[in-house]
């Protein structure tokens, strides 16, 4: 009698798995990975690379417009203002990659780590293994981690650059990009030079001053663009990533749990848990019974 109540307590536990895995499979996953449930995410996504477009075509122009200006004064600033198109397409391929993880990562996640869960969480049922009920609960762990690095790390990213006024700054290198001309001080007529002299002291001060403005221009252009691409990295980058971690420390902290960082990793931690001991010899078992 207290074997069928213990079978019917198994048996109902190994159902509920059941349900979860077919939910998961068929309700869950193809509305997680419809492009529609993260409209929000994917306008946001859409938003910033169309900054960074506008950003990478501003680079341009003023890297045009700099390396145009007369002689070699301004043509190491140019040649950096142009490699900052390099930094710029980094940050389109993040935000491309952040745009496919969010939909690709759900689909994984709950149509194939938590059914897959859900059936060793049922062998674990039936066969009472300790290492099979640990990987069911790393796997459904890492499906939640996976699925909500992207959301929280765009929430965080909004977050940071409101705090910081950052959108501000990528305004401000937008605006200097636009600027493709230097802005000269236009110098009164020196009324008391006269003759051959003071011609050729009023074109001597006047291109000292033209080539002073230039390089003044140049480098608050150069520096308007650094911080900007700075801004676009954090936020595009440097955020997603260091959300990842904080996941996955809190997920160590309060669940115990320490999620492979490799493939090897987490192929040595699963053939670790499955692995047979040795047992000991019988020579070797009575001298541990008589120590």
């Amino acid at each position: 009698m207290k074997l069928d109540l213990q079978m019917k307590k198994k048996c109902i536990a190994a159902a509920l798995l059941v349900v979860a895995a077919l939910l998961s499979l068929f309700v869950i996953a193809p509305i997680t990975s419809d492009p529609a449930f993260h409209k929000k995410s994917i306008a946001m996504l859409d938003e910033k690379k169309i900054t960074v477009t506008e950003m990478t075509a501003a680079a341009a122009a003023a890297s045009i417009a700099v390396s145009a200006v007369p002689g070699d004064a301004t043509t190491p600033i140019a040649d950096q203002i142009a490699e900052l198109a390099s930094y710029l397409l980094v940050v389109v391929g993040a935000i491309m990659l952040e745009k496919f993880l969010l939909t690709m990562t759900c689909l994984a996640a709950f149509r194939l780590l938590v059914p897959a869960a859900c059936a060793l969480a049922i062998v674990w049922v039936f066969r009472q293994k300790a290492a099979l009920l640990q990987l069911a609960v790393r796997l459904t762990v890492f499906s939640l981690v996976i699925t909500l690095t992207v959301p929280v790390s765009l929430q965080a990213s909004g977050q940071v650059e409101r705090i910081f006024d950052m959108q501000k700054t990528l305004d401000s290198a937008l605006q200097i990009g636009e600027e493709t001309e230097p802005a000269v001080d236009e110098e009164p007529a020196a009324e008391d030079k006269t003759g051959l002299s003071g011609w050729l002291s009023q074109i001597g001060e006047k291109i000292t001053s033209s080539v002073s403005n230039t390089i003044e221009w140049a480098k608050s252009m150069l520096s308007s663009f650094i911080d900007a691409v700075a801004v676009l990295i954090i936020t595009a980058c440097v955020i997603p990533i260091a959300v990842l971690l904080f996941l996955l420390w809190v997920i160590k902290i309060i669940f115990g749990i320490q999620i492979p960082a490799s493939v090897r990793g987490a192929a040595r931690t699963v053939h670790g848990r499955f692995r047979h001991k040795p047992r000991a010899k019988p020579a070797e078992a009575a001298g541990r019974e008589a120590e």
